[in-house]
């Protein structure tokens, strides 16, 4: 008991003394303050204490601490601990969610319209070649030119802008503008054609001697092309008779530009007078590329395609066939500016046909007869009739009009080495074209050829030019009403 007693009133002695040590460092906190003079307001005449005021300036602190959605410190006086504050910058934090969260739905709102979800599945066919952005606005249509197997070809000018009448011009530029049916594009499976067609345009455009691409843009229902305007037209529709040194100077530059396109690994397979252009200085541009295709040189293709009069021996007969047929119907449309007829390759394919049954009935015969031989059925050449020239000739030696005998020697040189049956036997370059008769001291140079004219040759020569007026009589009203109706 008395052990125990003895240790209470230790306890007891320490707990005063540590009370009376707290006391004291209580005091020495107070006396600096107590000493601090009284500051007299002037206006007022009341005092305050610098204990006063420095519990206003605290709590000035921790309200704008508050305001500020920051962290604060607290009262020193109470154990000098560090109170955080985290609610205002918890609070702050949910509103910038909720903006952001506003901010994003605003935003996918706004792109939830130009999605391809809501795009016709007809734009997004052509959307990699042809922009949805339309133009139809910005142009006059002036009259029709043309109409092809998928559309037609007017002719338009820009309409006048504010900006134009500041810059002072008066004269409007006119294009070419070709419009072709969504629908009908699809439905003959030439989709890509149109593709590669308009790739191939915009590659090529820049050289002289071909007819050069501005802009391309669809709608829901058609495709456009916007295309210079060559204002002479077709080639036959302006002349019909033609000097050896005007065909001298349009064969070379027609040569020029299917030797271009052949190097540029493009067959054209579309060779004929309706896509040979004259110039306002009547030098010839190629137009219509719907039949080109991308074709390495030296390569092949099984393709029956083009116009029957220019088509080659070797794309009738159903063969492989490559660059070559280019210079074939090259060399038809020499023949028609020099003789106004075309070759009656027809004869040509029917003897060859005759030929070859005689040979395979002369083997049955050797071989003791058999089987009847199928040879009654029509070749090529006869389903497409259209090859035969009524004028032709019906000589069994040459399938060439019989009025390329009474021409120089220069001219037939160039219509028997550019109608060569066989393709290798066939000029199928510049540099072949430029070692015959008709070029001697003659350079097929493009810069050298633009440099000649050919109206002065046509003047010299005396050849007739035709006026095409037959779309003068449309009027502007009927060929709008036409492209829109289109």
């Amino acid at each position: 008991m008395g052990n125990a007693t003895t240790r209470q009133n230790k306890r007891q002695e320490v707990a005063e003394e540590a009370a009376t040590e707290q006391q004291q460092q209580q005091q020495q906190q107070l006396q600096p303050i107590q000493r601090v003079s009284v500051v007299h307001n002037v206006n007022s005449g009341s005092c305050v204490t610098a204990e006063a005021q420095h519990q206003q300036q605290q709590q000035q602190q921790s309200a704008a601490s508050r305001q500020l959605s920051t962290c604060s410190l607290g009262s020193l006086s109470g154990g000098r601990r560090l109170n955080w504050s985290f609610s205002g910058a918890r609070n702050s934090f949910r509103h910038r969610n909720k903006a952001t969260r506003k901010s994003l739905t605003s935003l996918q709102g706004s792109k939830r319209c130009k999605t391809q979800w809501h795009r016709p599945i007809t734009n997004s066919i052509f959307n990699s070649h042809f922009k949805e952005s339309s133009r139809n606005e910005e142009f006059h249509i002036e009259h029709l030119v043309a109409k092809g197997a998928f559309g037609v070809v007017f002719k338009v000018k820009e309409k006048e802008t504010p900006s134009k009448r500041e810059e002072n011009t008066s004269s409007q530029a006119s294009y070419a503008l070709k419009v072709l049916k969504k629908s009908k594009l699809i439905e003959e499976n030439s989709v890509q054609q149109i593709k590669d067609e308009a790739d191939i345009q915009k590659v090529c455009g820049h050289n002289q001697f071909i007819v050069q691409q501005i802009d391309l843009w669809q709608n829901r229902h058609n495709l456009y092309i916007l295309s210079e305007y060559v204002p002479n037209g077709e080639l036959f529709s302006k002349i019909s008779q033609f000097s050896i040194d005007l065909v001298r100077l349009y064969v070379g530059e027609i040569a020029l530009a299917i030797d271009f396109l052949h190097n540029a690994g493009i067959i054209y397979r579309d060779a004929k007078p309706e896509n040979i252009l004259l110039t306002q200085q009547f030098h010839i541009k190629l137009t219509d590329f719907g039949l080109s295709k991308w074709l390495k040189l030296g390569a092949n293709t099984r393709t029956m395609c083009g116009t029957f009069k220019y088509m080659a021996p070797e794309i009738l007969c159903g063969e492989p066939y490559g660059h070559a047929v280019d210079w074939w119907a090259l060399g038809v449309i020499a023949c028609q500016m020099l003789t106004q007829k075309c070759p009656n390759i027809k004869r040509y394919l029917l003897r060859q046909q005759e030929r070859n049954q005689r040979n395979a009935s002369s083997n049955m015969a050797s071989d003791g007869g058999g089987s009847e031989c199928l040879s009654n059925a029509p070749s090529i050449a006869q389903i497409n009739g259209c090859l035969l020239d009524s004028d032709s000739s019906d000589r069994d030696d040459d399938f060439l009009p019989e009025s390329v005998g009474s021409l120089s020697h220069e001219g037939q040189d160039v219509l028997r080495r550019l109608l060569a049956i066989g393709p290798r036997e066939r000029i199928r370059s510049v540099m072949q074209l430029q070692r015959i008769a008709l070029y001697k001291d003659y350079q097929l140079d493009a810069k050298r050829m633009l440099k000649l004219s050919p109206q002065e040759i046509i003047r010299r020569d005396g050849i007739r030019i035709y006026e095409d007026n037959q779309f003068e009589q449309c009027s502007s009203e009927l060929a709008t009403k036409a492209f829109h109706n289109f």
